[in-house]
């Protein structure tokens, strides 16, 4: 699993050294760098699924859309730098543009590399392949790998359409549900009578196929809600079904409403994606009530502790209370999770990273991290 992000001259950061968990979450106030942090791993893997073999990175696709490289650089201090680690290496590219105003692509200027043998650096761009060298050891390869299998989910999502595309990728990277959820239906049905490793199985339920588990978990979100997907004869469209309560009629998505439908794509990813694979969902608490949100954090990180790694975007106090009491519960780790909070200080965003402890508490409470609503109370109160 990654262990740490490193970015430097990325956007709206000087430099970041962020450490990693199974568990990643992003929080804090909006523009303070939340999204540009996890805009690089998109980046990353965007030229990796689809960029072929070349030495440039990519800054408009499937993934994520950035512009031109005047728009990512910062303040033209210097190249673009993007590290990551894990438990047995380290790639750092150092990135510049060719063409800043009108270019749609950052090239590899140079490439370091940290491994049990040491660091080494590689200036010659045209020697690399899929951004290492030749000759990289298979630890490095691991390590690229799992950022061209990345799984991400925008806060936008298709939602409740009629129907469902297939993949249009002849090997489409494992349990990828799409940017907007798309293909969620499409991956439900070919696993729906599958089994699903006991580790992610709801505890109120036996059974271990998709199907199931599905309902389990959805169950937990929305009472009694159940979903069934369909191959469409003589087609590459898939009809997505919903209902709630087993005697309940099936329904088209756009009768049921955003909440199930938002939250369809999170559960069937989490329940697919391969161990060691990286999940990464913006907003997991769109159109949930707030008991959903706190049983959203809790699936989450109920997926984390399985050996998916897991990072969320979120302004959600509950699904951070969700996750504080699976911490409690002991469903993961407290040492598998990681807070941090995105604040400005003198217009500079900067990451706080409390601790979490086996109770669920923070060591810290950073003014702005999770405290609106006691703010909100004191003042209707008219406290001081």
């Amino acid at each position: 699993m990654l262990t740490r992000l490193k970015l430097a001259n990325f956007k709206c950061f000087d430099s970041l050294s962020l450490p990693l968990a199974p568990l990643t979450v992003l929080t804090g106030f909006n523009a303070a760098g939340k999204s540009t942090t996890l805009q690089s791993l998109l980046l990353l893997a965007q030229t990796l699924r689809f960029g072929g073999r070349s030495s440039e990175l990519n800054l408009n696709g499937p993934l994520v859309r950035l512009g031109t490289p005047g728009e990512i650089m910062n303040s033209g201090k210097g190249d673009i730098i993007f590290g990551i680690e894990n438990e047995a290496a380290a790639l750092e590219w150092a990135l510049q543009a060719t063409d800043r105003i009108k270019g749609a692509t950052i090239r590899v200027k140079s490439l370091t590399t940290t491994t049990n043998e040491g660091n080494k650096t590689f200036e010659d761009s045209e020697n690399l392949d899929m951004f290492l060298p030749n000759e990289a050891e298979l630890t490095l390869r691991h390590l690229v790998q799992r950022l061209s299998e990345i799984i991400f989910l925008s806060a936008i999502r298709i939602g409740t359409a009629e129907v469902f595309p297939s993949p249009e990728a002849a090997s489409p990277v494992y349990a990828d549900v799409g940017v907007e959820g798309e293909f969620a239906p499409w991956w439900l049905q070919r696993f729906l009578d599958e089994d699903i490793e006991d580790a992610r199985c709801h505890p109120d339920d036996e059974a271990k196929t998709l199907r199931r588990q599905f309902n389990a978990w959805a169950g937990q979100l929305f009472p009694g809600a159940q979903g069934n997907a369909q191959l469409i004869e003589k087609t590459n469209l898939v009809r997505l079904e919903l209902r709630i309560g087993d005697i309940g009629d099936w329904r088209r998505p756009s009768n049921i409403g955003y909440g199930l439908t938002y939250a369809f794509p999170v559960i069937v990813s989490g329940l697919l994606a391969k161990p060691k694979q990286i999940l990464i969902i913006d907003s997991p608490e769109a159109h949930l009530h707030p008991l959903g949100q706190s049983q959203m954090g809790q699936f989450l990180a109920t997926i984390a502790a399985a050996g998916v790694q897991v990072f969320i975007e979120t302004h959600s106090d509950h699904v951070i209370n969700g996750i504080r009491l699976a911490v409690q519960n002991k469903t993961i780790l407290p040492d598998k999770v990681a807070i941090h909070f995105f604040n400005h200080s003198d217009t500079i965003p900067r990451a706080i990273s409390p601790l979490i402890d086996s109770q669920g508490n923070f060591s810290e409470w950073p003014d702005g991290f999770c405290d609106q609503s006691e703010k909100d109370y004191a003042s209707l109160a008219g406290w001081k």
